[in-house]
């Protein structure tokens, strides 16, 4: 019984943080380029986190990691391709304005959490899977559906995450060191 309420306060929590996470950029005009794709990123690995806890295998969600870090590193090269690096601040209104968003969402999120258990058996089952639910949890299930090939390890997923995540402030950094886009731009006056 305990394991099935700390399976869904984990589920939850993370539910709550990704949509606390798409709430961030609810004005966009004042959000730099990339502080979206940082909020983008840690958006996919609490969906990366949340995809292990509900497959029964890290595959999917390593795909899905790779994929999207992909596109993230594509998006930035175009960004720091075509604009000037710009200075990123921070204001003090913005941030008290977004906290106390977030406390407010924080409130609203705490009181419909007895009615996200039951969204959430409606939406993630089958009528005839409900009955076998209980069967899955009085036993290793993880093993059923475990192969030769693959191996359950979170660690392999946190050291892609971590190397993926290190050529990614490497190319900050290589941007930073100069003040003018990686594209040249070759201008022609007449």
């Amino acid at each position: 019984m305990m394991m099935k309420f700390n399976f869904y306060i984990l589920i939850y929590t993370i539910d709550m943080m990704m949509f606390m996470l798409m709430m961030l950029p609810s004005n966009l005009f004042n959000f730099h380029p990339l502080t979206l794709s940082l909020i983008l990123c840690f958006y996919l690995i609490f969906l990366t986190f949340k995809l292990n806890l509900m497959t029964n295998s890290f595959w999917y969600s390593y795909i899905l990691f790779l994929v999207m870090i992909g596109g993230l590193m594509i998006l930035f090269m175009y960004f720091t391709s075509l604009m000037n690096n710009e200075l990123f601040f921070l204001k003090l209104k913005y941030n008290m304005n977004l906290i106390l968003k977030m406390i407010i969402l924080f409130i609203v999120l705490t009181l419909f959490y007895k009615e996200y258990k039951f969204i959430y058996y409606y939406l993630s089952f089958n009528y005839f899977e409900l009955k076998n639910f209980i069967l899955f949890f009085n036993f290793n299930y993880k093993n059923l559906f475990k192969n030769l090939m693959m191996d359950y390890s979170m660690m392999m997923n946190m050291y892609m995450i971590m190397y993926l995540f290190l050529i990614m402030l490497c190319m900050v950094t290589i941007c930073n060191k100069i003040s003018f886009p990686l594209r040249q731009m070759l201008m022609k006056y007449e």
